[in-house]
């Protein structure tokens, strides 16, 4: 099936798992190009709002501008009327979480909480596949 077949029917598709929600992105994004963040909105019936947000601009670590970044997302989901956000890691290179990226989905979830916004997940898209990101002790002692 032609990719934009696959993307029109992920869109018009409810996002109700992982598998999902990884496919989703992965349609959007397709391939790991540079480092950068993709805001993906659904609605109340967990499908695609066609509006996609790219920020490539993000600083290496997470410092204050996680909190505009927060406040930019929870804004668009009022004005969207979206329920849930779901952000893209765009990652070139290995499948793994450097500690960095880690920090960066920490922080994104959190500031994202505190704004209101339910997040229905992050995915990593990498040169080998994309996932999704979770968090199990191994990781979080990663992070560390």
């Amino acid at each position: 099936m032609p990719d934009t077949e696959m993307l029109d029917r992920l869109i018009r598709t409810p996002v109700r798992t992982d598998d999902d929600v990884v496919d989703l992105v992965v349609a959007l994004v397709e391939r790991p190009i540079r480092r950068q963040c993709w805001a993906v909105f659904l609605d109340d019936r967990s499908t695609s709002i066609p509006f996609v947000m790219p920020i490539a601009d993000l600083p290496y670590q997470p410092d204050e501008h996680v909190e505009d970044f927060a406040a930019l997302v929870a804004d668009l989901v009022r004005q969207l009327g979206a329920s849930e956000v779901v952000l893209g890691w765009e990652r070139p290179g290995a499948s793994r979480l450097y500690p960095v990226d880690w920090e960066w989905v920490d922080a994104c979830a959190c500031s994202l909480a505190e704004h209101g916004v339910r997040l229905r997940g992050q995915v990593v898209l990498h040169d080998q596949g994309a996932a999704m990101v979770e968090f199990d002790e191994d990781d979080l002692q990663q992070a560390s």
